[in-house]
């Protein structure tokens, strides 16, 4: 059976069972951002029209919303909680995301800031004076006072370097965050397909294009398919989706752990290189 044949049997089953569950679907794409309310109401529509094709066509191209209902019988009472489950998880992770982007970005926009405050302002006012006392100034001065025509010609510089570097970085932090979080997604899906007795065959297929995974083999698992996952499948369905569930909850800590590291690293590394050139600026001009 191809994958699309396979997405189309399970929508169909799907539809069958769960017609009345139109208006909780409805309800949950009411709750969320305006960007990612579309695959739900198309959800909501199929599930009113009962169009198979319909359903067949909004399940190929958002499938991980379409997990809970393969995965629950009729009249599961647990339905609502893993719909709800599927719709919060991508907010957090994107909220995550952003707010580590946008703090070391804050840092290093205000220590520019005071850099640029004091190589313009300040230092010109102390070369004039020291001008004026005619001394020879310490070699910590000279270096100092040697900062102002680094930046008056280098500034160009600096915006050609730093804008690379801070895409990197926003590249770098999203990639590893999504992929975590793709992860813990696709073994979640999986948890429950396996727990609903969907063969495993089909469940990997079904769980793998949820997460944007084709191709997915036990015998040589890869990403988001981890071998502790692939193993998991060796037990009985409960027990497996059991195994599994803990599986995506490490992978979801884990997540989580990278991101408040990074931040709890950053964010002083950023406040303590502040710190020192500030330091140094003032030791330099007052030595004198």
């Amino acid at each position: 059976m191809t994958d699309a044949n396979l997405i189309e049997t399970h929508v169909a089953r799907a539809l069958a069972r769960h017609r009345g569950s139109e208006p909780l679907v409805r309800l949950v794409a009411a709750e969320l951002p305006a960007s990612e309310r579309g695959p739900w109401r198309q959800m909501a529509d199929a599930l009113a029209s009962g169009d198979v094709a319909r359903g067949t066509a909004a399940a190929t191209a958002s499938l991980a919303c379409w997990i809970p209902l393969f995965a629950s019988p009729e009249n599961d009472p647990r339905l609502t909680v893993r719909l709800l489950q599927i719709a919060a998880r991508p907010p957090a992770v994107t909220t995550h995301v952003w707010w580590l982007l946008a703090y070391p970005l804050g840092v290093a926009i205000v220590a520019l800031a005071v850099l640029a405050l004091l190589t313009f302002l300040v230092l010109p006012e102390f070369e004039s004076i020291f001008d004026g006392f005619g001394i020879q100034l310490p070699f910590v001065t000279r270096m100092a006072l040697g900062l102002r025509p680094i930046f008056e010609r280098g500034w160009p510089l600096i915006i050609i370097t730093g804008a690379p570097v801070a895409l990197a970085w926003a590249v770098a932090v999203r990639w590893s965050a999504r992929s975590v979080a793709a992860i813990a997604s696709f073994t979640r899906s999986l948890a429950r397909l396996v727990a609903a007795e969907v063969p495993i065959d089909e469940a990997l297929v079904l769980a793998g294009r949820a997460a944007g995974a084709t191709g997915l083999d036990l015998a040589s698992p890869r990403r988001p398919l981890t071998f502790a996952a692939a193993a998991a499948l060796d037990y009985a369905p409960r027990s497996a989706a059991v195994l599994l569930d803990a599986i995506a909850d490490c992978h979801d800590d884990r997540g989580r752990g990278r991101l408040d590291a990074a931040a709890w690293f950053l964010g002083p590394v950023l406040i303590g290189a502040v710190g020192l050139i500030v330091g140094f600026l003032t030791l330099a001009l007052f030595m004198p």
